[in-house]
């Protein structure tokens, strides 16, 4: 850190000593109310919503509305929700975060806020949702769930009756134990062991929270210290440009949103600040330069629950500016209760000379890559084999890219050839006889052959039962070479993989390679950890997604700002084949320890 970035910390710290004792105005990123200085870091952004289910007083958080009103803007209209799911490692009060489902096609879980430590998207995918799943298992049972909570950093749920007792979860390893009978004992022994497994995964919630904070996902909390004789104001600021539009939830009592030109130093006069703020109000829509510049709430939208108000930038910089490298600007969203919500921008008047794009918010819109022909890849997941275990997730794992490879070189020869279509053949096994049969779709109880040949793929793995399930080592799974480059008749077969040693923490470089692998259309079986004892779990990814944010963090000292230099945040995430019962497949965070591909 610089001499500047140093002087800025220090003065932070006498200033939050001197006024400990003192009640100050705290704005945590979006929303200000009158606390204590020592309990800032308790608060919670809170944005009326009428919820599905939950206490009276849950709501919506402002960032779970921001993110779900961009979610309806891409999926559609809300078929159920917003339900809230809550954490147990979390106030119990506190919904964590809130799942929608979209158009009878998709479903969404969002983080309500930085509290969370988690990603701004938990998870998403095709319907069934994790909710729906979780009330049909429990119904299996005869029980019902009442809350809903966030079990795992990977995504995995759970709900409790009204007892408090565990009924349902959508980890496989659950589901699939014992009968649906309370007197079960593997029933009660899951369950048990589910119960006492929670409070361990305190580790994982920590490691997720440290790498959201690094990747400055939420960016940095706006507070501002009053003291006698100074004031000190850290804030995130947000880039537009010109032809941007700046969508922004509001509630029914909002009394009020202003658009404010942020000072640069105490020399500009009253005359000067005025001029500038007209000019700004007249680049925005609906600001109302006779009305100090406030924002017609006439304008505001609905879906369902959400409002929210949509603010185009005008393309046309105002002569005023012209000369200058950006506008800050602050919006005010004065609410009945006396609290108001900050959010604070930078306008960027340089674009007026460089080619123009829009930016909707302060993440871009999603970017996507895919293996091709994504349609074709299979849907398979484990089933018992000898003494009740199951068969392991890296022999399904590599038996859906197999498939996959197979399944389209069947289909769409012209393109992918005939070299593949050994990779699943007609044999009792699938792993002789004929090249003529295509590999299926979907898991079977009645198919045999598929089984079988999944089995096969164990067996050369060295899978072997660990408790109820089937473990692989992460230095065994290349030995699947020598079985794909027998049957792959083009190309230069092979198999690379990132590691050979399963990492106990999440790489940066394995999501890295992964990444790369995916945009060069490769199928990538990745080692993720599904909380507890649900480690160790083999996917394979087939799509990626990633969207990008402009930041800056600020410091204000009385008049004096002083801003850092400009950040490009990244947020990827990756399409999973969970290799679970049902299609289970989902957006999820790219948290990786281990990744391999098969290729020719």
């Amino acid at each position: 850190m610089n001499v500047r970035g140093i002087s800025v910390l220090l003065l932070l710290l006498l200033t939050s000593a001197k006024c400990a004792k003192k009640e100050v105005l705290v704005v945590v990123k979006d929303k200000s109310v009158r606390l204590r200085h020592d309990k800032a870091d308790e608060f919670d952004v809170s944005f009326k919503s009428g919820p599905e289910n939950g206490k009276a007083e849950d709501s919506v958080s402002w960032h779970a509305a921001e993110e779900l009103i961009d979610a309806i803007k891409e999926f559609g209209y809300i078929t159920r929700g917003p339900v809230a799911i809550y954490r147990d490692d979390l106030a119990s009060d506190y919904a964590a975060y809130w799942m929608v489902e979209f158009n009878s096609s998709q479903y969404i879980v969002v983080s309500s806020g930085p509290e969370t430590g988690d990603y701004l998207v938990s998870s998403q995918g095709r319907l069934p949702s994790p909710i729906t799943q979780l009330d049909t298992t429990a119904e299996g049972y005869g029980k019902e769930c009442i809350k809903y909570l966030m079990m795992t950093p990977g995504g995995e749920m759970m709900c409790r009756d009204k007892t408090g007792k565990i009924v349902a979860t959508t980890a496989e390893e659950l589901i699939m134990h014992g009968n649906k009978t309370d007197d079960d004992p593997n029933f009660e022994h899951a369950h048990t062991e589910i119960d006492k497994r929670i409070m361990k995964l305190a580790d994982e919630w920590k490691a997720r929270a440290n790498e959201v904070d690094i990747k400055s996902i939420w960016g940095k909390k706006h507070i501002t210290l009053s003291t006698d004789s100074n004031e000190i104001t850290t804030f995130t600021e947000d880039y537009v440009s010109p032809g941007g539009v700046v969508r922004f939830p509001v509630e029914d009592d909002t009394v009020s949103v202003k658009v404010k030109y942020q000072t640069e130093n105490k020399t500009q006069t009253a005359e000067e600040i005025l001029q500038i703020q007209k000019a700004l109000c007249q680049m925005i829509s609906s600001c109302d330069v006779d009305n100090d510049c406030s924002i017609d709430l006439s304008q505001k939208k609905s879906v369902l629950h959400l409002s929210y108000i949509e603010l185009e930038i005008s393309k046309d910089i105002a002569p005023a500016f012209k000369s200058r490298q950006s506008v800050e600007f602050e919006l005010r969203v004065q609410q009945a209760s006396g609290a108001f919500i900050v959010r604070h921008y930078s306008l960027d008047t340089t674009r007026h000379r460089q080619k123009r794009y829009t930016q909707y918010k302060s993440y871009s819109s999603w970017t996507y890559a895919s293996i091709p022909d994504e349609g074709y890849f299979p849907y398979y997941w484990q089933h018992k084999i000898k003494r009740g275990c199951y068969v392991g997730c890296g022999p399904v794992a590599w038996a859906m890219v197999f498939a996959y490879y197979d399944r389209r070189s069947h289909m769409k020869t012209a393109t992918y050839g005939t070299g593949s279509q050994g990779l699943y053949r007609c044999g009792s096994d699938g792993t002789g006889g004929s090249n003529s049969c295509v590999a299926p779709k979907y898991s079977s109880s009645s198919d045999s052959r598929l089984k079988k040949y999944i089995e096969k793929i164990a067996k050369i793995l060295d899978t072997w039962c660990l408790f109820t399930n089937g473990a692989t080592p992460a230095f065994k799974m290349d030995r699947i070479k020598r079985f794909f480059q027998a049957r792959q008749k083009s190309g230069r077969p092979t198999v690379h993989q990132t590691n050979n040693v399963w990492r106990p923490w999440s790489s940066d470089s394995i999501a890295s390679t992964t990444r790369t692998w995916l945009r060069n259309g490769r199928p990538v079986v990745i080692g993720t950890t599904e909380g507890g004892i649900f480690k160790w779990h083999y996917p394979v990814a087939t799509k990626l997604r990633s969207r990008t944010r402009k930041y800056r963090t600020c410091y204000k000292i009385v008049w004096k700002k002083v801003c850092f230099k400009w950040h490009k945040g990244t947020q990827h995430q990756m399409y999973t084949h969970q290799g679970w019962s049902g299609t289970k497949t989902k957006w999820r965070t790219m948290s990786l320890h281990y990744a391999a591909i098969a290729t020719y």
